[in-house]
């Protein structure tokens, strides 16, 4: 079963460890790290060989993967379980301020805003407002911290 490169996922489960470390090195083209246990490689080879013949993430999903990775490795700490994900791409976000509604489009690249893309929903709050802001609470898609939900789910 191990020499068949085209083992189906669901055989996978049926491998021994070894066996598993020995096509993770086949098919993934480097040694598996030692501390994984049969049910991660399994795991493992199993993605790999799906991402082959369907495609990897979504890219706003890697996109957001990448996003959260680079906050990590700037401030040292990962973000907290709060983080939201952002909504999917073409999704509109309305904030009413000072009197003026405000529209904002996710896209593929960033939001869309004032006629311009922008990099951060906090700084499209930032030019909306004249203060410093977190974008995401500004536009109302994260809880300011302590905040008790009411009974009818707001």
């Amino acid at each position: 079963m191990l020499d068949d490169p085209n083992t189906r996922i669901d055989h996978l489960e049926r491998l021994s460890r070894a066996e598993l470390r020995m096509l993770w090195e086949r098919e993934l083209g480097e040694k598996p790290p030692a501390s994984l246990g049969r049910d991660i490689l399994a795991l493992a080879i199993a993605y790999a060989r799906q991402e082959r013949r369907y495609g990897g993430l979504a890219r706003p999903v890697a996109k957001e993967l990448d996003r959260l990775l680079a906050r990590v490795l700037r401030d040292g700490e990962a973000p907290q379980a709060s983080t939201m994900p952002l909504p999917r791409a073409g999704t509109i976000l309305v904030r009413e301020w000072a009197g003026v509604t405000h529209h904002v489009t996710i896209t593929q690249d960033g939001f869309f805003w004032n006629g311009k893309t922008h990099q951060s929903l906090s700084a499209i709050a930032r030019a909306i407002t004249g203060t410093k802001w977190n974008g995401p609470r500004f536009f109302g898609m994260r809880k300011v911290q302590g905040e008790v939900e009411n009974g009818d789910g707001n």
